[in-house]
């Protein structure tokens, strides 16, 4: 796996710091765990979705050991190879490990500091990120100093409140412009950089706003299930997670099946404006 892991650079420069475990991801998180044990910290890259073939050694030598190792999922989110490479899982069975931090990176600078706080931990560690390169708008985004459990707002603004999971924040900024252009809604963007543990405090802050949540993860167990469950649903208020529902998604290009499913810019601007309107029309 040097080459689907991006990997092969590194396997040349550092040889006898690069180990192909091969397609066996519950033997390559014992391989980290031993690793660790010894007094290394390793970095297990897996893909997202194949997480779930190591949730057993994930949880009882990582997470039961309490042992620095880092996990770093590639293909987070959906890809062209259909349903068994979609990474929109992972976060469901994940979250619910005690004592493992989740971070999900929005650009590369988010990536490269985010790694080195994690090499800096004595626990385990998981970095989520998509394939793909940073999309324009992610070098306009300042990097605040990196505190365990504390989002980043990207963009003030006083109208609803967009929380984007890892490189979504891309999509936010763009949606945000949209609705700016579209509808004088100025939008606020969170990147909460942390799901575990997540900032519970800024999204109390929040809690009497327009609300949305941007995610590239099913919805049956990502982002806007933590964001939501510590927020109230007060009259009147938007609450919309958008994100891949919660059945099989099938083949086809990315940009494909986020047209498909309404996870793009243009419509995630034209469902939050038709949602408010609808909310603003019939007021629970």
């Amino acid at each position: 796996m040097i080459d689907g892991t991006g990997l092969r650079s590194f396997s040349r420069d550092y040889p006898t710091r690069c180990h192909d475990t091969g397609i066996a991801e519950s033997h390559t998180v014992l391989f980290s765990c031993g690793l660790a044990i010894a007094g290394r910290k390793p970095v297990c890259a897996l893909y997202a979705t194949f997480a779930q073939r190591a949730f057993d050694n994930i949880y009882h030598d990582a997470v039961l050991g309490k042992l620095p190792v880092i996990f770093v999922l590639d293909r987070a989110g959906v890809v062209e190879d259909g349903p068994t490479h979609h990474g929109i899982y992972d976060l469901g069975f994940l979250t619910a490990l005690p004592g493992l931090t989740i971070m999900a990176p929005r650009n590369y600078a988010t990536l490269d500091y985010m790694l080195d706080f994690a090499l800096k931990q004595n626990s385990p560690c998981v970095l989520r990120y998509p394939r793909g390169a940073e999309g324009p708008l992610a070098a306009l985004t300042a990097n605040a100093p990196l505190e365990p459990g504390k989002a980043e707002i990207i963009r003030e603004g006083n109208g609803p409140v967009i929380w984007a999971l890892g490189a979504e924040a891309e999509t936010a900024l763009q949606t945000a412009e949209i609705l700016k252009e579209k509808a004088d809604l100025d939008c606020c963007v969170v990147d909460p950089r942390f799901l575990k543990p997540f900032d519970t405090l800024l999204a109390r802050h929040f809690a009497d706003k327009d609300v949305v949540v941007i995610e590239d993860h099913c919805t049956a167990g990502g982002l806007g299930k933590i964001l939501f469950s510590c927020l109230p649903s007060p009259p009147g208020k938007l609450r919309l997670d958008i994100g891949w529902p919660d059945r099989i998604i099938g083949h086809g290009t990315v940009a494909e099946l986020r047209q498909k499913h309404r996870i793009t810019p243009e419509t995630i601007a034209e469902d939050i404006l038709i949602q408010l309107a609808e909310i603003r029309k019939n007021p629970k």
